[in-house]
């Protein structure tokens, strides 16, 4: 009979290398589920911090216009345009907000709404002559979204609130997020809060 000589020789058997090999499945399987948890939570905060990032800067621009308004002495046109508090008794909301500025010389209309695009949804401003109609959608004040849902503006008096709503996928489930601001008119008189 033949008989195996192992003194001295030192080896793992196929049970250790087996257990190893399990344990070291197991550590690599834990590590990329924690890093996949952690890399989809940071594109969702990613998502957030853009679409804030959008609605503070429209938010800043509209409210940084709209403190500008002004029109020439003796005019008989009211300050802010739409949406129109006169028709629904002090009260009035739309989806589109426009003012007047008067710049010493001219008079301009200044219109913020949302515009549809194959890219998403932005904030638009166009700046034209008053008693005209624009003659292009304007510029982009914030980027194209898909995440921008809606952009309402409501009015009484010199007040504007701005809100803007969007959709954030998290995790499969669709999350809501508002942001408002309330603006006053600053070169109103005749619509003083």
């Amino acid at each position: 009979m033949l008989e195996a000589n192992h003194s001295g020789r030192k080896a793992f058997t196929l049970i250790e290398l087996v257990v190893s090999l399990a344990i070291l499945i197991l550590i690599f399987t834990i590590a990329f589920s924690g890093i996949s948890s952690w890399m989809r939570l940071r594109t969702y905060y990613d998502q957030e911090m853009i679409l804030q990032q959008n609605f503070r800067y429209a938010l800043s621009r509209i409210s940084s216009d709209l403190m500008q308004a002004s029109k020439p002495e003796g005019s008989n046109f009211s300050l802010i345009l739409a949406p129109d508090d006169s028709i629904h008794s002090g009260n009035a909301m739309g989806e589109e907000l426009i003012f007047t500025y008067y710049d010493g010389i001219d008079t301009w209309d200044i219109r913020y709404r949302m515009k549809n695009t194959t890219n998403g949804n932005a904030v638009y401003r166009v700046k034209y002559l008053h008693g005209t109609s624009p003659t292009s959608i304007g510029e982009p004040v914030t980027e194209n979204m898909k995440q921008l849902v809606k952009l309402y503006f409501a009015r009484q008096g010199g007040k504007v609130v701005v809100m803007m709503v969007g959709n954030l996928n998290y995790f499969g489930k669709e999350q809501t997020i508002s942001y408002t601001s309330l603006i006053y008119s600053r070169n109103s008189n005749e619509q003083s809060p």
